[in-house]
């Protein structure tokens, strides 16, 4: 969903900076009205991306599924503990390198 959005908001701001471009336009967004009308409509767009993020963390929860966020918080987490685990594993070996036993479930 935020992918056909950030597509979306792609193609949008490429032509708007098209448009900037024209001197003609740049006459135009000198006026400080139109500039307030500017401001308010990309206020606007912060609130509806918003409320769309929050709508979709609402079905989410409905329906049982995992928000993006949700997704990204469970990654790093996991290789969190892959890390850890990589640390213990290596130093339980290296003390049994040096108490010369194998070392039970390591190396497998």
């Amino acid at each position: 969903m935020m992918s056909m959005l950030d597509a979306v908001k792609d193609v949008v701001v490429g032509r708007a900076l098209r448009v900037m471009s024209d001197p003609r336009i740049s006459r135009v967004m000198g006026d400080e009205r139109v500039m307030n009308v500017a401001m308010k409509a990309v206020g606007l767009g912060g609130t509806i991306k918003s409320e769309l993020d929050r709508a979709s963390r609402f079905a989410a929860g409905l329906f049982g599924l995992a928000t993006q966020e949700e997704v990204s918080v469970l990654r790093s987490t996991i290789q969190t503990l892959e890390d850890n685990l990589a640390i213990i594993e290596s130093k339980a070996e290296s003390q049994a390198a040096l108490a010369g036993t194998p070392t039970p479930g390591v190396g497998r």
